[in-house]
């Protein structure tokens, strides 16, 4: 019959949207590309977003062709897009630049984009998922997943015990260890609800507790305490209510002459909840808890820990309140607590090994977005997890659906976005974990049709023409607009690949590779990154030309002209698109100040300027007034030069470089105590450093303390045997205290070292085998570069 002919056609299209949204989270949680060149994250976050986008236009083509839309309770669709409106807000006057707060460099979780791709998401899937059958396809599909990732993650572990060098034991397809561990846990929770909930045969119910045994196995690799406290929390909830269920049996002789104090009975519903897994789970959870280096100890001997560090509370909270003092109410904008945190960080981190690490996020993703988005974006995220925990109690608890499947469904999606948006508020999950959070609130949303007191509305297209053609057009035009974005996305992630394509390039040393595909990444999307890329890139041709011994003066002065104006070119659009990244004005600076030696008109003056840029963004950074000491050294600017150095070791005390290169100024400048101190001062942070026990030796040797220059060096050699020079000096040491035997040894140890050497130091040997001194009385004046 031809209705029949016109129903089936509009419904596999309806089919395909919710396949299409089923399979964009599937391929997100296991896609990655085998490549240095494109990171994890980087790599879900595009397939996210285009996977909401792909989705997006199959829903639309949809409900166009099937001439209606169909809406559950919007009240909380509608408050998945209170932090997208944040973001919004923030993106558009904050004062970042808009292009940035929507990408980010490689859409990044704190930006716009993103934000967008995950409402999108949750949104889709209330709207898509919205019959009994849709549920089941989903939870069916989600449970083979998360089996095929313990399978996956299982064998991961096994095979890189064996074969490490075929895959690392701590690799994992989701991600990070955090990412893994927050599905384990979530796969173990809904679990733990289908069969209490549900009747599952004989058959699933070992599959599934073999998921179960198998995921806390591989929670405990990974031993992320966040993990294991909401899973206790979670089993211990079900354990109690379980026990609270036990309905009375009958016949227990004990209870026969006992008064109960009577209240209203929980409802059995017909049968006992299971109390075994629960309290196994709950069981291995607190095990872990309380004793966590068992975990850490496993980890380490399968070789599948993974160091993940980031700010604390304290200094999170730091930064925000700096940031809200100047722009409390949207924040410094999408994307930008890294430069926050950079301008406002405690020095007294300069003492911790993190002291160079710069964190582009905070001590969790809620409290990030805190910060990046201000008083509206912390108004939309309590807005949002408050409407959420409140409609979702009241439906469970008043409004249950009657349904025993959508009760379930009901129940684990409001668990399941609970656990989930716990875990960012407490930590910093990945891409698919955020998508996840937003599309079990989607769901959970989706569920709210069926409640007591719930519904669904909709529109019949050709019932309400003048409605109808408003909602036609506007789902016409976002499906256009969804086309262009798509189009943009595709440009984004090839640029996003040929930039990591060009860094591996050039951290190989191949700069025609390297500036071949940075060129190719500018012109898909011009980011930051590629044009500091391509600075980097120019200043290291700078440094070949410099040192060619080849090359003609002519075409070296024309090679060194070009490549330092592409550079400072590249450098300067960097600054422009990112004015707040202190990275691309040191490279701005550093190009400038490959030509301060050349005495250029103005190289001096430019170099100081971005520095000082830098400096700026960036002031507790020891490194910067270090780098600006060089400038001055290559200005000839001493007295400046040990300021700079003064500066960066007031800012780290163990600043071995800047206290070692402050001692080479002091003896310059006459000042051999001074230096001798500093060179102490250096050595006392890096008691092992032959370098600077070499620098000892020499300042106590022009003090004619000989002892103390003799061990110092003794000590110089015993850290590098192949330290020629200091050998050479305590030959000179040796001789000058009258043991011409021992001098003879260093030189020979420094002949015996190559052909070259031996040739250079023959006629201090000849003189040595004779008894004689060949060294000279000052021994600052001994040249060291005939030793190699």
């Amino acid at each position: 019959m031809p209705p029949q002919q016109s129903i089936k056609p509009r419904r596999s299209i309806e089919t395909i949207s919710v396949w299409v949204l089923i399979a964009s989270l599937v391929v997100a949680v296991f896609a990655f590309i085998p490549s240095a060149s494109v990171s994890f994250m980087t790599t879900k976050s595009f397939v996210l977003a285009a996977g909401a986008l792909l989705a997006f236009a199959a829903y639309v083509l949809a409900r166009l062709s099937r001439g209606n839309v169909i809406l559950p309770p919007f009240l909380l669709v509608g408050a998945l897009w209170f932090p997208v409106i944040a973001y919004v807000l923030s993106a558009a006057f904050s004062g970042v630049p808009f292009m940035n707060a929507l990408w980010g460099s490689s859409l990044e979780t704190d930006t716009l984009g993103f934000m967008l791709a995950v409402a999108i998401f949750g949104t889709l899937t209330a709207l898509v998922l919205r019959r009994s059958e849709h549920y089941r396809t989903f939870l069916r599909t989600s449970v083979f997943a998360f089996a095929a990732l313990v399978v996956v993650q299982a064998l991961i572990l096994i095979v890189g015990q064996f074969a490490p060098s075929t895959v690392s034991p701590s690799f994992s397809p989701v991600g990070s260890v955090n990412d893994l561990a927050s599905i384990l846990g979530l796969g173990v929770i809904g679990i733990l609800i289908a069969l209490r909930e549900l009747d599952v045969d004989l058959r699933a119910r070992r599959i599934l507790l073999a998921c179960v045994v198998l995921a806390l196995a591989l929670l405990a690799v990974a031993n992320v305490a966040l993990v294991w406290t909401l899973l206790a929390l979670v089993s211990l909830g079900f354990f109690v209510e379980s026990v609270m269920r036990r309905g009375d049996k009958g016949g227990d002789t004990d209870l026969a002459d006992v008064s109960f104090i009577e209240e209203e009975p929980l409802s059995t519903n017909g049968n006992n909840r299971p109390l075994v897994m629960p309290l196994v789970v709950l069981a291995v959870s607190l095990f872990f808890l309380i004793g966590g280096t068992l975990g850490n100890a496993l980890a380490s001997a399968l070789n599948a820990g993974q160091v993940q560090v980031r700010p604390s509370w304290q200094s999170t909270l730091s930064v925000g309140q700096k940031v809200f003092s100047s722009t409390p109410v949207l924040g410094s904008g999408p994307g930008t607590f890294g430069v926050e945190w950079l301008k406002y960080r405690d020095a007294s981190l300069n003492a911790t090994i993190f002291w160079n690490v710069d964190f582009s996020s905070g001590i969790g993703f809620i409290p990030t977005s805190f910060v990046t988005t201000g008083l509206v974006g912390g108004i939309a995220w309590i807005a949002l997890l408050t409407l959420f925990i409140v409609f979702g109690l009241r439906m469970l608890i008043r409004r249950a659906p009657e349904d025993a499947f959508i009760r379930f469904v009901a129940f684990f999606s409001f668990l399941a976005s609970v656990y989930l948006f716990t875990i960012t508020l407490f930590d910093l999950p990945g891409a698919v974990v955020l998508a996840l959070a937003f599309v079990f609130a989607g769901l959970f949303a989706s569920t709210m049709r069926f409640s007591s007191r719930g519904g669904q509305w909709g529109v019949i297209f050709a019932r309400s023409p003048r409605l109808g053609f408003i909602i036609v057009f506007v789902l016409t035009v976002f499906l256009l607009g969804s086309v262009a974005l798509a189009y943009t996305l595709v440009g984004r992630a090839v640029a996003s690949y040929q930039l990591g394509v060009a860094s591996n390039a050039f951290a190989a040393g191949n700069l025609d590779a390297a500036d071949t595909a940075a060129r190719s990444s500018a012109s898909f999307a011009s980011t930051a990154r590629t044009y500091q890329l391509q600075a980097g890139i120019a200043r290291a041709r700078l440094g070949q030309i410099a040192s060619s011994t080849t090359m003609p003066a002519a075409a070296a002065q024309k090679a060194f002209q070009d490549a330092l104006s592409s550079g400072i070119t590249a450098a300067l659009a960097s600054t422009n698109l990112s004015p707040s990244d202190y990275q691309g004005w040191l490279m701005l600076g550093d190009l400038y100040a490959q030509a301060v030696p050349l005495s250029v008109t103005g190289a001096y003056d430019g170099a100081k300027a971005a520095y000082e840029k830098a400096q700026a963004l960036n002031p507790t950074n020891p490194q910067i007034p270090y780098i600006i000491a060089e400038l001055n050294i290559a200005n000839k600017d001493y007295k400046a030069a040990q300021e700079n150095l003064k500066a960066a070791i007031a800012l780290k005390q163990d600043y071995t470089t800047a206290i070692l290169l402050l001692s080479q100024l002091e003896v310059q400048d006459g000042n051999v105590k001074e230096a001798l101190n500093s060179a102490l001062a250096a050595a006392y942070f890096t008691p092992n450093d032959p370098s600077i026990l070499f620098q000892i030796g020499i300042l106590y040797a022009v003090q004619s303390d000989l002892t103390n220059a003799g061990a110092a060096l003794e000590a110089a050699v015993s850290a590098n045997p192949q330290f020629a020079n200091a050998r050479y000096f305590l030959a000179a040491v040796y001789a000058k205290r009258g043991d011409l035997k021992s001098a003879q040894a260093q030189v020979q140890a420094i002949a015996d070292m190559s052909a070259d050497n031996a040739k250079a130091v023959a006629s201090q040997l000849a003189a040595l085998a004779t008894g004689t001194n060949p060294f000279p009385a000052n021994l600052l004046s001994v040249s060291s570069t005939p030793v190699k």
